[in-house]
Formats: C-alpha cells, sequence, structure tokens
C-alpha cells in the first residue's frame, strides 16, 4: 500500500443506509482530508469541524474528476478539488 499518496488529499464519501427490507432509509454524503491510513482502514477530518470520520479501506480509492463540481444531496454544498470517492452500502441486520 502507498499510503503517503492519499495523506492531504480530499476524499468524498457517500453513505447508503438500508432497512431490513433492501430500502434506503437515510443517504449521507461527506468530505474532508485524509489524515491516516492503516492496513485496513482511511481516516478522514469531516470539512464540518464535527470530527473524524473512519471507513474501510483496501488499498485503493476511485479517483475523483479534478474538474467535477459534486453537489451534496442533504446540504446542497459544492465540492470542488475532490481527489478521491468512495461509497458504500449498509444493510441492516434481518428483523427476527
Amino acid at each position: 500500500m502507498n499510503a503517503p499518496r492519499f495523506m492531504g488529499k480530499r476524499i468524498l464519501v457517500g453513505l447508503t443506509y438500508l432497512d431490513a427490507a433492501g430500502q434506503v432509509r437515510e443517504q449521507v454524503q461527506m468530505h474532508g482530508l485524509i489524515d491516516g491510513v492503516g492496513d485496513h482502514t482511511l481516516v478522514f477530518e469531516k470539512s464540518d469541524g464535527s470530527g473524524s470520520f473512519t471507513i474501510p479501506f483496501g488499498g485503493e480509492l476511485d479517483a475523483a474528476d479534478p474538474a467535477a463540481v459534486y453537489t451534496l444531496r442533504s446540504t446542497g454544498e459544492a465540492v470542488t478539488a475532490v481527489d478521491f470517492l468512495a461509497s458504500f452500502t449498509i444493510h441492516a441486520p434481518p428483523e427476527r
């Protein structure tokens, strides 16, 4: 893994939460500067000042379009100068 390649770069992360039936319950987007890379995790400082966030990391990230303007659905914020993208779908456990 080439951790220095990711340090200090801007990441945009999308999280989709599904309920037990597989329906979208919530979608969250956040972005910030990467400040830590481990064997299986990546940490970035959220741009809204609310602290850091950790995501699973397998050594690679999708490259972002450097000229793109990404608009966050929840806030309408326009995000530019993004280096990397990551998205995750989180499935709720089945109901018993």
